[in-house]
Parts: C-alpha cells; structure tokens; sequence
C-alpha cells in the first residue's frame, strides 16, 4: 500500500493521460500477483510483484451499505436498515471523502507554519476551480534588518508577486510562504500537499538564518522524489551554477573548446603552469558570486610560448591579475598566486600580501566541496560587453548588452560598467535584430596588452588628438537567440548531467564574444562566436521590481509601468509551468504577445515614460541578491 500510494498514485492521472484530472475520490484497483514463479510457491515478501489488472470508479459502491439495497425478499430496503456499526463505518468512509474533496476545491491547509509575511499585498485571488496547487517558498533572515537584503517591508521577497501571479493567470493556485528552520519537519509536511514548489531562497540566506542548506537540499529531493516538481531542484542550482558547467558544455555552440576544470592542488599547480605560458587566462572559482575570485590573468613579461605545452611557467614569473568583481589589479609571482588559490591567507604559506575582498583557498574542501578551479582561454574581446540571454524554460525575454567601464574589463554591477536592453516582444513590440554599439577606442594597447575604450563624451575629443580611433561593433541578437535556444537549450540539462531535469522556469546566461581577432576588430556576424561564461537560476531578481526592493516599500510602490511588465514576466514563467504540468497548450518556441497586466496592477504617482531600451541604463536582472 506504501509503495502504491507514494509511488505510483502520485503520477497516475498523468500517466494515464489525464494530466488535468484529481485521483477520483472513491475508486478501486484490483491487484494480482506477478511475481515468477509456480503457482503457491512461496516468495519472499520483498520480491513480489503485484500488478493493477482493472480499475474501476463508476459508481463503485459501498459494501457497508448494502443492507439499504432493495432486491426481491428485501424490496423496501432504506437507509434505517443499515446496523449501525456499519451506517457508522459508512459514514466514516464519506468524512474522508469529505476531506479529500475540500483538499481538492480549497487552499492547502498552512496554518500550523509561521506566517512571516505581514500581507500578501498584490496578490490576486485563486481561481474558482483549479488542478494544480503551487507553493512559493520563501526564506526570511531574522538576525538580518529587515530580513535580507532581498525584502519589501512586509516580509516578502521583493518580486515574489510576479512569479505567485503568473501561476494564478495560468489556472493554478500559488500560496506565499516561508522556511523557518525549527519549523522543518511540519513545513516539508504541509508542502507534501502541494503540487509544486517554486524556491525563491536566495543562496546562503537559510544558513544566516541559522538553518541548515544541506537539511533543506535533501528534504526538496525527496518531494522530487515523490513526484513533486521543485523549481529550481537543488541539484540545478548546484549544477548550473558550478563553474565547471563550462568545462562540460564546452563542445556545444556555446561552448570555449579550451575549458578545464581543476579539484585537486596537485591538478591546478601542473594544468595552470602550461595554460598560463601559452595564452592570458582567465581562472574561476565556483563558490564566489558578483565576480569575486574570477582573475583575468596575464604574463607581465607576455613571453608566451607558440604551441600549448611547449613550456610551463616558473615559480618566479611575475603575473598581472585583474579581479572581475571590482576590476582592482594586483601584481604576484605564480608561486604567490597558487598559494593565494591553495591556502589563501594562511600565515606562512607563500601568499604575499593580497588587496583582494576575497579569501582564497578556492580548492578547500575538494570537489564534493564545491572546490574547483575552472581555467579558460581569456577573450579580449570581453571589452565589448557581454551579453545577458534572460529566460524562462526555452523563452528569451530579452538581451541585456553589459559594457564594462573604460579601463574595465568586467561588467559586474556597481564597477560603472554600461548596460543596454533589448526586448523580445515582451513588453514592447521590438524583437530582437540586431544590435550595434559605437566605442572610442585606444590606438595604441595598454599596459595589460588590451585596447581599452574611454568614456563615450569624450570619445570625439580624444579622436581629433589622434590617441583614440571609432570603432563600432555589430550583434546579430535574433540569429544568435535562434541557435541558442533551438540547438543549445534542448540538450543543455543532458549536458551538465542533468537528464531528468527541466530547464529553470526563470534563469539567464551570460554570454562573451570568444570571436578570433583583436578586440574591436570587426567580425562578420555569421563567423561570430559567443560563448557563456556564466548561468544562473539561483534566485535571479527581476529588475522591474526593485522600487519594492527597500526596508519600507512594497509592490504598491513599484510604478504602474514597470508593475506590468513584471506582471508580463510572471505570466510567462507560469505559462511554461503550466506547460510542464500539462495545463493548457503546448509550449510555444517564440515569446508570446502578453495581454496587459490585470486592473489590480497598483497605481503610481506618475507612470515613468517608456525608455528607449536598447539604452535604458538600470541594475541588472540579478540585483538585490545576497
């Protein structure tokens, strides 16, 4: 019985294509033994195999009542004739029935949990009738003001609403609600009830709670395990998010052929000694976020070797690094750098002195860990920005272009870099084309060896006195969005040994021009080659709900203009859920046209004027995180 109820009834309706449909509230399966063997002969309990052989739920009946049934020598039967034990065993069948039925019409029942947020502001009502029944989890950090750097003032994450609205557009329920450790065991009880699960935790916030990640991990696998969907899985945001899903993606479109991964000391000391002699490098940590602990990494002497594995680096050799999350530049032998990696500041072990926020020690713990080095040619061509693909399931949204500030070479938020947006129909009625940007660019390289631009005011200046040359690049966004989702993203999940998995409801990737050449030189757009540099599915923000992103705002404070964009977001993230339930039609590959976000959209003081987006200026798609 165990194994029927928490295996096979789980994904029964949709295994026998009907997704749509509840279990029947009074039905049957006849059973019979399967198991080999002759007849009689007996078999150990836990090899036996019983298989349905019927099902029946029109109108079975109920045994208990059958003294009430009127036949030839009883024909006046009625509902006084049924003893009372059974009327009562009866009746005790129907309170079932009952409760089943309520469970099936009504909200799942979260009152024994905690309820963190002060209002559920923005929220729409639940449909009338509906399937599947969605959970928002949510983790508030109660030794930290205002409960993370991720919260509005009544408690939620500030773009929860989009994600819970959109599910409720798309027919299904969605109910706001938070982890709370000490609560574990009657929070994953009352999610056992749901249909899905949506985590919006941003990472580290259930340990700065005082809760246990690895806890929460195991409990989310095993409702997967049971058939719940959890988006994103654990495994997901471990895997997408590991740096070395580039090493294993390396050979697809997206794709730098030479890409590595290191797990161990002794791999890291001998595969970086060859790289580093034959080309500039760029080495990633796994666990950093924001850029920190990414080295864009040169040779001061730039002595390179011709072919890989010519020669190695020596102890003694002087490097130039750059550290992507503030481009700060630090100068170190390769002795000094490896210990930095190895033992980060650890007195004693031959790190130097290191400006870095950072701590090092990016191998600690091993590969089970997350301790690795991911090494990859660097591509100069970084100066021209990156691009940010922004998804749900196989849509694009839309591209951000990301230019890191003059003198820069990374685009992290907050390091003056400059971001321009292109929309794919979403919330305009521009798709993507294709996209230019005009840089003024040194003539002569600088002392890193790369051709920096200067800022765009003072580019004509700096022409006329001969020191800077214009230069304007081209993206062909639609070809390139067309190959990515259409030859990458349907064998991405198998690729980064996730074959059972589904592509992140709502995640983005990162894109660099790994294009041959000289930085700036132009490249034909059909002999271009991007390629990611990053994912991201844990808790990607939404960046039209940062108004709401404030100690003492909330979503009646976010402009109505950018209130219903979210909104067209939150209605396609719940679309491609409700396509991976099997609610509504079947996915589309072209994003849709969106009807606009619904009357109760909260209203605003003044509605802000649509902005050009190929060059609206604002934080990127994955701020406020922790």
């Amino acid at each position: 019985c165990k194994k029927f109820t928490e295996e096979d009834c789980p994904v029964l309706m949709k295994t026998l294509d009907l997704p749509n449909e509840p279990i029947p509230l009074w039905w049957t399966a006849d059973m019979i033994n399967a198991s080999s063997g002759e007849c009689w002969a007996a078999v150990p309990v836990a090899e036996q195999k019983w298989v349905v052989g019927e099902f029946n739920c029109s109108c079975v009946g109920i045994s208990k009542c059958l003294p009430a049934f009127c036949k030839a020598d009883t024909p006046d039967a009625c509902y006084t004739d049924i003893p009372a034990d059974d009327l009562a065993e009866a009746d005790r069948y129907g309170s079932i029935m009952g409760k089943k039925a309520l469970g099936i019409l009504e909200p799942v029942d979260v009152s024994c949990l905690t309820k963190v947020a002060t209002d559920d502001l923005g929220l729409l009502p639940n449909p009338k009738s509906y399937t599947y029944k969605g959970a928002l989890a949510q983790i508030y950090v109660r030794c930290q003001p205002y409960g993370g750097s991720d919260k509005s003032s009544n408690g939620h994450r500030y773009d929860s609403i989009p994600f819970a609205n959109g599910m409720i557009s798309s027919g299904m329920s969605c109910q706001l609600i938070h982890y709370v450790h000490e609560e574990h065991d009657a929070f994953f009880k009352v999610c056992e009830k749901f249909s899905f699960i949506i985590v919006r935790c941003n990472p580290g916030q259930i340990k700065q709670d005082g809760g246990d990640q690895q806890k929460f991990d195991d409990a989310m696998r095993a409702l997967q395990a049971k058939g719940k969907p959890v988006w994103p899985s654990p495994d997901v945001m471990e895997f997408m998010g590991a740096k070395d899903a580039l090493t294993k993606i390396k050979d697809l479109n997206i794709g730098m052929p030479d890409t590595g991964t290191y797990y161990s000391d002794e791999e890291f000391i001998a595969g970086f000694k060859k790289t580093m002699k034959f080309q500039p490098r760029v080495i990633k940590q796994n666990r950093g976020s924001s850029g920190e602990g990414i080295w864009i990494i040169n040779l001061k002497k730039g002595d390179y070797c011709k072919e890989f594995g010519d020669a190695s680096v020596e102890d003694s050799d002087e490097l130039i690094l750059m550290e992507a999350n503030d481009n700060h530049v630090e100068e170190h032998t390769v002795a000094e750098f490896v210990a930095w990696c190895i033992h980060g500041r650890d007195e004693g072990k031959g790190a130097g002195e290191w400006t870095s926020k950072g701590t090092g020690k990016y191998l600690e713990g091993g590969k089970a860990a997350g301790g690795q080095l991911t090494d990859q040619r660097f591509a100069c061509r970084i100066l021209e920005g990156e691009l940010r693909f922004n998804m749900v399931n196989t849509v694009c949204l839309g591209v951000i272009h990301k230019v890191p500030a003059p003198g820069g070479m990374s685009a992290v938020g907050g390091t003056g870099s400059e971001y321009f947006y292109y929309d794919n129909g979403i919330i305009s009625d521009e798709k993507l084309g294709v996209g230019e940007f005009t840089a003024y660019v040194q003539k002569e390289k600088s002392a890193d060896g790369n051709y920096h631009r200067c800022a765009t005011d003072e580019g004509e200046k700096k022409v006329e006195e001969g020191t800077h040359e214009k230069k304007t690049i081209s993206i062909d966004l639609a070809a390139l969005c067309k190959k990515f989702t259409e030859e990458d993203c349907p064998v991405l999940m198998k690729t980064l040994d996730l074959p059972n998995e589904p592509i992140p409801l709502w995640w983005t990737a990162d894109m660099i021009n790994a294009s041959s050449g000289e930085c700036w030189a132009a490249v034909p757009v059909a002999e271009q080659k991007w390629v990611v540099g990053e994912f991201n599915c844990s808790c990607v923000g939404v960046s039209k709900c940062l108004a709401a992103c404030q100690p003492d705002k909330s979503w009646k404070d976010i402009p109505a203009e950018e209130a219903g964009d979210a909104m067209k977001y939150g209605d396609i993230v719940g679309r491609e859920a409700a396509a991976m339930l099997g609610v509504g039609a079947e996915k589309k590959d072209e994003a849709p046209k969106v009807d606009a976000p619904p009357e109760e959209a909260p209203p605003a003081e003044e509605a802000p004027k649509a902005e050009d987006p190929k060059t609206e200026a604002a934080p990127e798609e994955a701020a406020a995180a922790a």
